[in-house]
């Protein structure tokens, strides 16, 4: 298929090895008896891509190298485009981390709720909401409100609960 009356000259070959693969495009630009060839070289191996697609990219960069101020333009074009997703991507990191902080406070107060008040009867599940929280770690400084598990050999163990017990600090805690 030709663009603007060009077309491709030989079959699109591959350069190089590993990462340094470079697809060889030359194209050719017919009228009559007269007729004028440009070649270069594509980043990556792009021998599937079709023939349209090779002839304007090679026609890009000859226009980038002719008037490089167009070039600059798209440049710059691309990076505000690229600018704007990486705004775009960290608002919604943000709200997920938000949405996140709300999870975490609504399971930290469900489970203080429900083990503060002794709600649950069944030790499976005092089991499942144990494996929730962090155990303690020695040397770390914990604040109030922060919800732990010790493992406690001397805690008994209730309806198959095991030794661990999720413990809540409310006035600061340093193991």
């Amino acid at each position: 298929m030709a663009i603007n009356n060009y077309e491709l000259a030989t079959k699109p070959y591959t350069r190089g090895f590993g990462d340094n693969i470079t697809t060889v495009v030359e194209i050719r630009l017919q009228d009559g008896n007269r007729y004028s060839t440009n070649q270069r070289e594509l980043a990556g191996d792009r021998t599937q891509d079709q023939e349209d697609v090779l002839i304007q990219a090679v026609l890009d960069i000859l226009k980038a190298e002719l008037d490089p101020g167009s070039a600059i333009v798209k440049a710059q074009a691309q990076l505000e485009q690229a600018e704007q997703q990486i705004a775009q991507n960290k608002s919604e990191q943000d709200r997920l981390s938000a949405l996140a902080n709300k999870i975490d406070k609504v399971v930290r107060v469900m489970a203080q709720d429900s083990i503060m008040g002794e709600k649950i009867a069944y030790g499976t599940t005092y089991k499942e909401l144990v494996e929730l929280f962090p155990f303690v770690e020695e040397g770390k400084a914990y604040q109030p409100g922060d919800m732990f598990v010790i493992e406690d050999p001397e805690h008994a163990r209730i309806e198959w609960r095991g030794q661990a017990r999720l413990d809540s600090d409310k006035s600061g805690f340093h193991l």
